[in-house]
């Protein structure tokens, strides 16, 4: 059987705090940052096809997010810089940094690089109706200085009530001190 305890709500509340902080505490960035030509990029991708993201084939800034775009040896050191940090979603093949597009009036095909599982690189022609997962990069600006959250708050706010609870405790004593000394 369950008994409540007088330690029960400080148990109940450190639980609670520690919930927050848990919740609260930011999640794990899902880009991969490389440094390509001096500047340093962070790397995600997106799936689709060239024919429903035409936008994004293009340099920055917006709408396009491919920096390699119209430079097949840019594009071959992204994927050389990125390697399998992004897994391998085409199959045995790493995101396709796409750098150019062949229109051929009825079809469109789109020229792109990409690492292979094993580590050895490949260029080709994807079909601009073909889905595949592309690489899509934006200049990359480091993480401002941490702002505290809410901990410091709750923790500010309990010592500030174990002080109120400390200063009744004294003024509790000295008042049953006090009665034992004789008064001037």
């Amino acid at each position: 059987m369950f008994r409540f305890s007088a330690s029960f709500p400080r148990q109940a509340l450190g639980a609670a705090a520690a919930l927050a902080a848990i919740s609260l505490s930011p999640g794990s960035a899902q880009a991969f940052v490389v440094t390509v030509g001096g500047v340093q990029y962070d790397v995600t991708t997106f799936t689709g096809s060239y024919n429903a993201n035409t936008s994004k084939f293009a340099l920055p800034p917006a709408p396009g997010v491919m920096p390699w775009w119209g430079s097949q040896s840019l594009a071959q050191q992204f994927a050389g810089a990125v390697a399998g940090n992004l897994g391998f979603p085409n199959g045995t093949v790493g995101p396709l940094f796409g750098y150019a597009l062949f229109d051929f009036g009825f079809a469109a095909s789109v020229a792109s690089c990409a690492r292979f599982q094993g580590g050895s690189s490949t260029c080709s022609n994807i079909s601009g109706s073909s889905s595949q997962t592309w690489a899509q990069a934006t200049a990359y600006t480091p993480p401002a200085a941490s702002v505290p959250g809410p901990l410091p708050a709750l923790g500010a706010g309990a010592a500030f009530g174990f002080s109120r609870k400390v200063r009744k405790r004294i003024k509790l004593a000295a008042g049953s001190l006090g009665s034992a000394l004789p008064r001037a």
